[in-house]
């Protein structure tokens, strides 16, 4: 039953499937490649995660961190606009977030209100902005950009102006120590005025930092802003840390910047998170690497919402590739099973490529049972290792792991079948399969063009479920096909017949 001819169509067909399926996966790498749908899904995922849709905030300071932008192509050559990441690890996100809500929580215990109210401030007068650009001559909404823009200089000369005292006594404080150099008070002194000249100085590059990540989300194309927005930011964090480097509670130092965040959803999570990391673990030496873990967490299970976006695009963007392909190449299931009902030299010589294809991918020693009456080779009993395909990763490294099932690679199978007639195609031969019949009223034609349609539109969506699904199917009839019985042979478990005496 298992070596029928229902099983080698079947076979047939879902070799010819595979096949489709492999073309319109690398076609739509291609075009996923091509608009960089990967990197641009992945950052729509983390402005939604970190609640900054202009992307000024906290998903700007991330992608600008040293973490994310050494795995963006060309960030290290400032002539060409840097290509968004596909994937991003939970480790390298959680550490670039950690380091900036440090640094922010560092600069809030002293210079959070000035911080706060400038960024308050840019933040009015981009509102401002957009509202006079929708109303170009409307003279109040003028006005009011106007009023916006001397309250952002008030707030930002606010923190200068500190920065300008901070520096002043750190130089005094500098010259007593130099004055005295045995004095242990007076140097102590000078160390305390530096580090508070450092902290105003990393509130005022912060400042700095989200001021350039306004400019360059306005001028995505730009990359000199871009450059700048990146270059401010850890000339930011590189203050931020010598500042907060002797906080004894560091995770008490994150809470209090993420009560300066804006309100929504980040904000709230976030503190729970580290609510939760206080319950978990009571010792504050530990709390900071354990917020870290927890921050992982939030980011793999995320992600597995933004993969799932990624996921509906491309099942739409197979369907249409599959609908066009299986169109063009006439691959109409009902007349495919037809031609491989009838043509047994066709259906032996795909049953053979499929073998072929499933035996080089998994690396099973299969043999197709031979008609002469001759015992199949004997599978492997060991399990060949799961190919890796390009693309594919672990969960935990990627939101984009994607289908991990085993996929054969493409010229593989286009090598395999290169010898094979496959049957499909268009023929302007009446007496061919394949033929195309001119559009014409009669019922012979309705009937033709019910049925092709009809088996046409199985194909697309057949097509349309992947290559995974295909290959795996394959492999279990294919296996399933060499565990039975050709036609002709007597059953190996049936006993030989007694000799005569």
């Amino acid at each position: 039953m298992f070596g029928s001819n229902i099983l080698e169509v079947a076979i047939g067909i879902i070799f010819i499937y595979l096949l489709l399926s492999l073309i319109c996966t690398a076609l739509n790498e291609g075009i996923a490649s091509l608009f960089d749908k990967r990197g641009k899904n992945l950052l729509e995922g983390i402005k939604n995660l970190l609640n900054d849709p202009k992307f000024t905030g906290l998903a700007q300071q991330v992608y600008n961190h040293g973490l994310i932008g050494g795995i963006s192509q060309y960030a290290s050559n400032p002539g060409k606009r840097t290509r968004l990441p596909s994937y991003m690890s939970p480790t390298s996100f959680s550490l670039a977030l950690l380091d900036i809500l440090a640094a922010r929580g560092a600069l809030a215990s002293k210079y959070g209100d000035l911080l706060t109210n400038a960024e308050r401030a840019d933040d009015a007068h981009e509102e401002a902005l957009e509202a006079a650009a929708g109303a170009p001559n409307d003279p109040a909404l003028a006005q009011a950009v106007n009023q916006a823009s001397a309250v952002r200089e008030q707030a930002r000369t606010a923190l200068e102006t500190v920065a300008a005292e901070a520096k002043a006594a750190h130089d005094q404080a500098a010259q007593a120590a130099d004055a005295a150099p045995g004095n242990a008070s007076l140097a102590e002194l000078a160390v305390k005025a530096r580090n508070t000249m450092d902290g105003i100085n990393a509130a005022l590059k912060m400042l700095d930092a989200r001021r350039a990540a306004i400019a360059s989300a306005k001028n995505p194309k730009e990359v000199k802003l871009l450059l700048a927005a990146s270059t401010t930011l850890k000339e930011a964090l590189a203050f931020a840390r010598d500042f907060a480097a002797g906080n004894q509670n560091p995770l008490g130092n994150i809470q209090e910047g993420l009560k300066r965040l804006p309100e929504g959803h980040t904000k709230e999570t976030l503190l729970v998170l580290v609510d939760k990391t206080r319950r978990e673990v009571t010792a504050i030496e530990h709390q900071a690497e354990a917020f870290r873990e927890n921050l992982e967490g939030w980011f793999i299970s995320s992600m597995e919402r933004v993969g799932g976006w990624y996921k509906r695009w491309t099942q739409r963007i197979l369907l249409w590739l599959a609908a066009f392909l299986v169109i063009a190449s006439n691959a109409d299931t009902v007349m495919l099973v037809k031609r491989i009902s009838n043509d047994n030299v066709l259906r032996a010589s795909l049953v053979a490529a499929a073998a072929d294809v499933v035996k080089a991918q998994s690396g099973v020693q299969y043999a197709a049972p031979s008609r002469e009456g001759t015992e199949p080779a004997p599978a492997s009993k060991e399990k060949a290792p799961e190919p890796v395909t390009e693309g594919t990763a672990t969960p935990a490294a990627t939101p984009y792991a994607g289908d991990r099932r085993s996929t054969p690679d493409l010229q593989l199978v286009l090598d395999t079948a290169a010898n094979l007639e496959l049957p499909i195609g268009w023929s302007l031969n009446p007496g061919d399969p394949g033929y195309f019949r001119s559009p014409k009223l009669s019922l012979e034609y309705a009937g033709w063009a019910f049925y092709k349609l009809f088996g046409l539109l199985i194909s697309v969506l057949a097509v349309s479920l992947g290559a995974p699904f295909w290959f795996d199917l394959l492999s279990k009839v294919v296996n399933l096909r060499s565990a039975g019985t050709p036609p002709g042979e007597t059953s190996k478990s049936a006993g030989k017949p007694a000799a005569r005496r």
